[in-house]
């Protein structure tokens, strides 16, 4: 960002230069666009961190060795990239050879209890023999980009056994928590952020705590993505040059990494860098576009992105898929279907779809109360609400976008697959959209002058609030103790039972943990509601060197409305 000096010997932004207008200038003595609310790093960053680095980690601990998806193919590969395999020996149709200590490979014998939902984990037997010995195993994620894989898997060269598993995963519940509180920092400094921030705690549903908890790569793509795309919204939607820097960083920084978890995630960041853009004329992204650190982080991303498909290409970890290799056929159901069938078998399965992205834990095994299911859905029903009343205009056909992506892209990417592949695809792979949709959603009603006005003075946003912290944290915490009990005890029993001798013990305990999670859950909806919301301003405030509403890159000239507050009366109420 540069400055320069104006005619009039002030600093001037507005004049297609690029420069910023200092508040003795004309534009700048208007008054203008509220400054940015100031943002505490302990408010805004470290404490959302914390509190969702716990809830994460406390599903680490609450979920038995090998009882989430794919988890020990996951484990099998971290264990060797760290040890210098990033590629197997060979390929069998489990997956490819690889050498891992012995006790992570044995996590493979740990599944008695998946898919079962009426067996406990207490089936699986105990480890056995030296861990530290190198073993040939297998994992059909040996193909994966190994980016994720040497993030999370360094605790098992300190502690090569089940310790080292739980703490593969705690690293794993930190470093994505970090990203959903990045989020939350850059949501921060948003002239209205209550509804954002509010849709961002709808969007960690309990699927995404779980995954969270897990060594999935899945987890790195959506918290990370969901990061990515709020520095994109701020850049188009709440102008400010003095944070544009900081943006791009985290924009940069997201995509390099959701670009290296999985084969198709490019497309993703493709999606969420893209679509945001809609939000612009053409002459403010030509502006955006000339810009030295939006031309730097182009390249920056697009080196990331050319990382990614050429380790695709070259280990072709898409071509040979589940099955580890072309020539085995998948036993998924749908093999054979032709693409368009696949296509509308996929949209059929929607509303599955869904439901897995609320949550249905386990090995897909452990469906929750319908009452989880219904307070996501009302929650994603009032941002739908909000935005036919208050949307308009290229924040509409953004959020309309935004919605097509979400709904059509999965089923387009299955059906290239579906023929020799079948029917693989599960809600957790579509979470990155859906978490995008939902703080879209919010970020354009925030954005609205009619809702700032009709919010204006009312207690209802309060109210709103509120009641969607406790709704959250009932589904959140009643979503951990169906598992626990399915995991202790199975699906079908008392909850009661979990303190029977039989049942499955987690470290610490199924009763400290269950109550440490709704605890910690709580006081995470209590920081949302209560440390995100706006600050009321009783008088307008100077503008502060930023883009007037409406022309956030320095194209025009400032029309006599471009110093006024949304909130002033006299502000113009086109969208």
């Amino acid at each position: 960002m540069t400055f320069a000096p104006a005619s009039s010997g002030a600093r001037s932004y507005g004049q297609g230069d690029g420069t910023v207008s200092a508040p003795g200038s004309a534009a700048g003595s208007a008054y203008g666009s509220q400054p940015a609310p100031r943002r505490s790093v302990w408010r805004w960053l470290l404490l959302p961190w914390i509190l969702l680095s716990v809830l994460g980690a406390l599903w680490a601990l609450a979920t038995p060795i090998g009882g989430s998806p794919d988890e020990p193919a996951h484990v099998v590969k971290a264990g060797s990239v760290v040890r210098g395999e990033l590629l197997p020996s060979e390929m069998i149709p489990s997956g490819g050879v690889l050498h891992v200590p012995a006790a992570l490979a044995y996590e493979y014998s740990q599944g008695c209890f998946a898919f079962f939902a009426d067996v406990s984990a207490a089936c699986a037997p105990a480890f056995t023999g030296d861990p530290n010995e190198i073993v040939e195993s297998y994992s059909a994620a040996s193909l994966y980009n190994p980016v994720y894989y040497w993030m999370v898997g360094w605790p098992t060269l300190i502690a090569p056994d089940y310790t080292g598993i739980y703490a593969m995963r705690i690293v794993s519940a930190v470093l994505t928590a970090f990203f959903l509180a990045a989020t939350f920092w850059m949501i921060g400094a948003w002239r209205s952020h209550r509804l954002p921030t509010l849709a961002v705690m709808a969007a960690i549903t309990p699927i995404v705590l779980y995954l969270m908890g897990t060594v999935n790569p899945n987890t790195l793509e959506f918290t990370a993505g969901l990061a990515l795309f709020a520095g994109m919204l701020g850049i188009v939607l709440q102008p400010d040059p003095r944070l544009l820097d900081s943006r791009l960083t985290m924009v940069v920084i997201a995509a390099a990494l959701v670009c290296n978890t999985r084969g198709i995630s490019p497309l993703w960041v493709a999606v969420l860098l893209v679509l945001p853009l809609i939000l612009l004329t053409g002459r403010e992204l030509g502006a955006l576009l000339k810009r030295p650190g939006v031309i730097i982080s182009i390249l920056l991303i697009a080196l990331g992105a050319v990382a990614s498909i050429g380790w695709t290409l070259s280990s072709n970890s898409l071509g040979t898929g589940p099955s580890a290799t072309p020539d085995v056929v998948s036993e998924a159901p749908g093999v054979g279907l032709t693409p368009v069938e696949g296509f509308f078998a996929m949209i059929g399965q929607f509303y599955l779809q869904a439901r897995q992205m609320v949550g249905i834990l386990g090995w897909l095994d452990t469906p929750l109360h319908p009452t989880v299911y219904f307070v996501t859905y009302a929650l994603v029903g009032l941002l739908a609400l909000g935005t036919i009343i208050w949307v308009r205009g290229r924040k509409l056909v953004f959020v309309i976008a935004l919605g097509l992506a979400f709904f059509f892209l999965p089923p387009f990417i299955q059906s290239f697959y579906v023929t020799k592949g079948g029917l693989i695809w599960q809600g957790r792979y579509t979470l990155i959209l859906a978490m995008a949709l939902l703080l879209g959603m919010a970020a354009c009603i925030a954005a609205s002058p009619r809702f700032l006005r009709w919010t204006r003075g009312r207690w209802v946003l309060t109210v709103v609030a509120v009641l969607a912290g406790a709704a959250w944290t009932y589904a959140v915490a009643y979503s951990f103790q169906t598992t626990m009990r399915r995991f202790a005890v199975g699906y079908e029993n008392e909850w009661a039972q979990v303190a029977d001798p039989g049942a499955w013990v987690p470290p610490l305990g199924a009763i400290p943990l269950t109550i440490a999670f709704a605890v910690t859950a709580a006081l995470f909806a209590l920081w949302v509601v209560l440390g995100g919301h706006d600050r009321r301003r009783s008088t307008l405030q100077p503008a502060t060197p930023m883009a007037f509403p409406g022309d956030p890159y320095g194209l025009q000239t400032p029309p006599p409305s471009a110093g006024r507050h949304p909130l002033d009366p006299a502000f113009p109420t086109r969208i």
